[in-house]
């Protein structure tokens, strides 16, 4: 292959690399209610608040007034990288993402019918992902910012027993999601011998939409002892959107014009980003006075996400299928609440949640890790109002590429979080 033929060819390919993971880089956020998160998210046996929409949709049948609730969670995390010692491109490279607050928001209300069933509606945002690398950083021509983005509007209905032993409970979700993916391609500049910019390219999704739906039982076998699960469906969602390339001038006239020659043309693209399903069950018990204790499994099947498929629109010849396997996952969450009188509570868990990743696939557009955090509450009831905090100390453990990564970019990558969430509750 000619020189110049070889250089057009590295750029046709390089751009279209650049659209593989990004879609699948979802990243769940379990973070839907305050009271829940002070409980490390173990809240399915639980689920007396209206956020039980969320966790355990059965959870709404026990609320036997109109009721109210709207939040947030705050999240802010950093990220660092250190480039492996023996890798010839990240050697010596450090890196971190941009500070940005995330707000993600959460608003809930229930209204019994009659003396059995519950109405509700809820609206969340389970999904996102930003990952935004600060300049300069040589990562930048695999991933420099990702942003994905999605809302969830769920109605719901539950019905329990007359003696609130048993409650089943089911809603559709309608899920909104918009991607937006940004990265540089370089080549090597036999002029400068140097890895030159020679382009931008900036994919942006139209909002898509798809339907999927939630169930849930809960079961108090005594007074003392609750039972929960529930199970939130998988979902695949098609975008289309816009492939822009936006040449980056290396000073030299040549190069350009050669660069300018293979670089593709602005176009639309298709791809489809599986989200996987959530099965929860949980136990609770409140035999010591004034306690609720609790532990939950939730398991999600990442496994859904094996390969990508990328459809380039004006250049189908370059269509691109992508093999990621990931895998499913489970989180273990512990949580406990404690009454004091009948307007303070306090609360306090702690999670071990698992990542989907395999070591292959860890770099700049998602270096994901497992998960440990800690949270603490408060929670305040005067009148009809109740006022919620918690907090979440999140760690994510070292998580290094060890020599095998597919981007051939090797190192190891460190990540801490803290979510802090606030609600703010009426009952009718």
């Amino acid at each position: 292959m000619r020189p110049v033929s070889r250089l057009i060819f590295l750029i046709s390919v390089a751009s279209l690399v650049l659209t593989g993971p990004v879609f699948g880089s979802g990243f769940s956020i379990f973070e839907q209610g305050t009271k829940a998160s002070g409980m490390a998210g173990a809240f399915v046996a639980t689920a007396d608040d209206p956020s039980a929409m969320f966790y355990n949709v059965a959870g709404i049948a026990q609320q036997r007034h109109m009721a109210a609730m709207t939040g947030a969670t705050f999240i802010n995390f950093s990220n660092s990288f250190e480039g492996a010692a023996d890798d010839a491109f990240a050697s010596g490279v450090s890196a971190k993402f941009d500070r940005h607050l995330f707000i993600i928001p959460n608003t809930y209300s229930v209204v019994p019918i009659g003396d059995n069933l519950t109405f509700g509606v809820g609206l969340f945002a389970a999904y996102g992902l930003r990952t935004d690398w600060q300049d300069p950083y040589p990562g930048r021509f695999i991933a420099r910012d990702t942003n994905l983005r999605t809302v969830s509007v769920q109605p719901s209905l539950a019905w329990q027993t007359s003696d609130g032993r048993l409650a089943l409970g089911a809603g559709v979700e309608y899920r909104r999601a918009r991607l937006t993916l940004q990265r540089n391609n370089g080549i090597f500049n036999p002029f400068t011998q140097r890895i030159s910019d020679v382009a931008n390219i900036y994919l942006d999704s139209d909002p898509e939409s798809g339907i999927g739906w939630t169930a849930g039982v809960l079961f108090k076998p005594t007074d003392t002892l609750r039972l929960g699960a529930s199970y939130r469906s998988d979902m695949d969602i098609d975008f289309g959107g816009d492939a822009t390339f936006t040449q980056i001038s290396t000073g030299n006239a040549q190069l350009d014009a050669i660069v300018k020659a293979g670089l593709p043309p602005n176009q639309k693209i298709k791809a489809t980003l599986p989200f996987p399903s959530v099965t929860a069950v949980g136990i609770a018990t409140s035999a010591i006075p004034n306690w609720d204790v609790e532990f939950d499994l939730t398991h999600t099947t990442w496994s859904r996400f094996k390969t990508l498929l990328v459809e380039f629109q004006t250049t189908p010849a370059n269509n691109l299928n992508l093999p990621q396997d990931w895998s499913d996952t489970f989180s273990y969450r512990l949580g406990a609440n404690r009454n004091i009188g009948d307007t303070w509570a306090v609360r306090f868990g702690g999670v071990y949640d698992e990542n989907p990743q395999p070591t292959e696939g860890v770099g700049p557009l998602l270096p994901d890790s497992d998960r440990i955090g800690f949270t603490f509450g408060v929670g305040f009831r005067h009148g009809p109002f109740t006022l919620e905090a918690s907090d979440m100390v999140l760690h994510f453990l070292e998580r290094s590429t060890e020599g095998i990564s597919g981007d051939n970019f090797n190192g190891v990558y460190r990540t801490e979080a803290n979510l802090l969430s606030l609600s703010l509750g009426y009952r009718f």
